[in-house]
């Protein structure tokens, strides 16, 4: 899996890879060499083969080709698709390490690309990338307690009404305990010994789109910056 910087000629490839986790790679004449790259390296939603060198001791790695994968469906060019792909991708090059192993985190992410490349419409697209994010956040260790108020210990009950949620506080406020928050949707909520709801929850549109933005804003307070990909493909969403 892999993200890329544009320069001049070259371009810089960031691979997530299982056995090294993030790895980044030179392309020498990556957006023009025909020979190496088909013309340059191949465009977003391609799936693909990638050859590279890793000198030891080295952090930088050298791409010498790159191969369309023709076993597996491309991205569709769905720009909201295309965005919602992004983020996820901004997500994982947000968290993950390098030389740290990333199976898990590799397997996630190929599973949600899996997904969209099957072409959903926007709400099933919205739907995957929400699960993905509260799955990927929940593996790297962020992810949001959604059990119990973090002041009294009071247990979720899905359906509950009245609880809220902070990003920064990374949890829930109940109705009966003091603390600032966005309502949070009620089939978010976990059952009693539950780590985290069942996916996929029944969000009504709003819903979504509150749940979108407290994952996004979750994130955004763990990495200390905010991500942009997902405030592409919000502006690209069809309105009600």
């Amino acid at each position: 899996m892999g993200s890329v910087n544009y320069g001049e000629a070259d371009l810089i490839v960031t691979f997530l890879t299982r056995e090294l986790g993030l790895l980044s790679a030179l392309a020498r004449y990556g957006r023009r060499s025909r020979r190496r790259f088909g013309g340059g390296l191949l465009s977003p939603g391609a799936m693909a083969w990638y050859d590279f060198t890793l000198k030891p001791q080295s952090t930088l790695a050298f791409v010498e080709k790159a191969e369309e994968n023709p076993r597996v469906r491309r991205l569709p060019p769905d720009p909201v698709v295309q965005a919602l792909a992004a983020f996820a991708l901004e997500l994982v090059r947000g968290f993950e390490t390098p030389q740290n192993p990333a199976s898990a985190s590799f397997s996630l992410l190929v599973r949600h690309l899996g997904r969209l490349a099957r072409g959903p419409d926007e709400e099933t697209a919205r739907r995957a990338a929400l699960e993905f994010s509260a799955r990927y956040l929940q593996l790297a260790g962020f992810g949001p307690a959604l059990t119990a108020c973090l002041i009294c210990g009071a247990p979720a009950e899905p359906g509950a009404s009245g609880w809220r949620w902070h990003p920064a506080a990374g949890g829930l406020y109940c109705p009966r305990c003091p603390g600032s928050g966005r309502p949070v949707p009620p089939a978010l909520l976990a059952r009693p010994g539950e780590t985290d709801p069942p996916w996929p929850p029944l969000l009504g549109r709003g819903e979504l789109a509150e749940a979108e933005t407290f994952f996004e804003d979750l994130a955004a307070h763990q990495l200390g910056r905010p991500l942009k990909a997902l405030g592409v493909a919000r502006r690209l969403f069809s309105r009600p």
